[in-house]
């Protein structure tokens, strides 16, 4: 490991003292998004019915059980979205990115019952012709 100077240095050197670490409750702990989820199957699409919120916070979870889906082989995936409140930026990426592994295995997601405020934000974002819409509620929307 070197000469024995340097191993007679490291041997006699004191560990450095360790202060220890005290933790701060914070003062405000905001609310944590909450995602539920019911996976179904039809004869040919898979139905899955979310509630709550799609955030940051959700969309980790939700896309590992969309990913396990695709890779057991479903092709067709239908989400129930008219319980769902809200879907931020991190949300409709991870649709995005469903979406397209999807296409690349020659399958589709569709989105079922999105809801007036949520379709706008679709329609905002130029993602209305993207995805799947359920026809009567794209219409509704109009």
């Amino acid at each position: 490991m070197g000469s024995p100077q340097t191993r007679e240095a490291l041997q006699t050197r004191e560990a450095p003292q360790i202060k220890p670490v005290v933790a701060v409750k914070p003062q405000e702990s905001r609310p944590v998004a909450e995602l539920k989820f019911v996976i179904g199957s039809g004869s040919e699409e898979t139905v899955i019915t979310l509630a709550g919120s799609l955030t940051m916070s959700t969309a980790y979870l939700l896309g590992r059980v969309l990913s396990e889906l695709v890779d057991q082989g479903h092709r067709f995936l239908v989400l129930d979205v008219h319980d769902l409140d809200s879907c931020d930026g991190a949300g409709w990426t991870l649709l995005l990115g469903i979406r397209w592994r999807l296409a690349t295995v020659s399958g589709r997601l569709r989105l079922a019952g999105l809801p007036p405020r949520l379709m706008r934000s679709c329609r905002q974002m130029e993602l209305a012709e993207v995805f799947e819409l359920d026809g009567k509620v794209a219409e509704a929307a109009r």
